[in-house]
């Protein structure tokens, strides 16, 4: 790992005690000591969901743009693509991300029950 690049803690209590970790300058994300591989489009998606856990997410806001700005079909669409990748590698942390109908989308720890299917 570069010298230059510093791992920071991620403190989230909606995350159920999960340790993750996370480098800006290496679009690297680490949960539990495990490396969670990210494109630096959808490292900067997760960071946004990390740092508001438990709370829903704008569609414009993960995209950097202005609040009333439209969103074009094909935008939503990467940005779908991009969410399911992540949905997947979060799945085996007991973590989802919920797509919020015509606002946005929030990531959140799965109880128990949820993770087991009981």
């Amino acid at each position: 790992m570069a010298a230059s690049a510093t791992l920071h803690l991620l403190e989230r209590p909606q995350l159920h005690g999960h340790r993750i970790q996370y480098s800006d300058a290496l679009h690297l994300l680490i949960i539990d000591e495990t490396v969670i591989p990210c494109t630096p489009t959808e490292y900067s998606l997760l960071q946004a969901l990390l740092q508001h856990a438990g709370e829903g997410v704008p569609i414009n806001r993960l995209l950097g743009r202005p609040a009333k700005q439209a969103v074009e079909w094909h935008t939503r669409r990467n940005l779908t693509q991009h969410i399911s990748r992540l949905r997947a590698r979060l799945w085996p942390f007991d973590l989802d991300i919920l797509c919020l109908t015509g606002y946005g989308y929030l990531l959140l720890a799965r109880s128990h029950e949820q993770a087991t299917g009981m």
